[in-house]
């Protein structure tokens, strides 16, 4: 139960007992006063923590949600690995829809610049895309000369046409040109 359910549920008790003390300690009229205050308080209490989820089991992906933390399985980074599979660098894709990989020369920006690593010549300007749509992330050749490919955990690995995205997972490789990017 989080914090402000706690304190919903002490209020809505603290409005209950009001109630009670109203009914059976305060005379004449100010009694039915007091009781219906109480009463407004716990009802109004007990909807506030009703909202907020307490009767029920909280979904994983919901309590995700609330503390800005991905939900399980969901990819949330790019790395760049050397010949030995070390990761290098790495870019976040939490809280992005849409990303452009490539080399960036001062003209124009790329969000995954890979401009300083070691095969930096097999990448163009703006390479490839990546795009966040319906929950899954899919990346897209934009048109390069060295392609884009993509290892699935399967070991299966596929090259990209122009214009034809593919769904990623977690544990993808991505051939951008001669570099590697895995997905996690």
């Amino acid at each position: 139960m989080t914090r402000k359910r706690v304190v919903d549920f002490l209020l809505a008790l603290i409005g209950g007992v009001i109630a009670l003390m109203g009914y059976f300690y305060v005379e004449d009229w100010y009694g039915w006063i007091v009781v219906v205050i109480g009463m407004v308080l716990s009802i109004v209490f007990l909807i506030l923590m009703i909202q907020d989820g307490t009767l029920g089991p909280e979904s994983p992906v919901g309590l995700a949600d609330k503390q800005n933390i991905p939900p399980t399985g969901t990819l949330t980074e790019i790395v760049l690995l050397n010949d030995e599979d070390q990761p290098l660098t790495s870019w976040t894709l939490y809280g992005k829809t849409g990303l452009v990989i490539g080399r960036d020369d001062r003209e124009n920006q790329v969000h995954i610049n890979l401009s300083n690593s070691a095969y930096a010549s097999t990448v163009e300007v703006e390479h490839a895309v990546l795009n966040y749509a319906a929950g899954c992330w899919y990346i897209e050749d934009l048109s390069s000369k060295n392609g884009v490919s993509v290892q699935k955990t399967d070991k299966r690995k596929y090259k990209l046409g122009s214009g034809q995205p593919c769904r990623l997972s977690v544990g993808d490789i991505l051939y951008i040109g001669l570099v590697r990017l895995m997905v996690r």
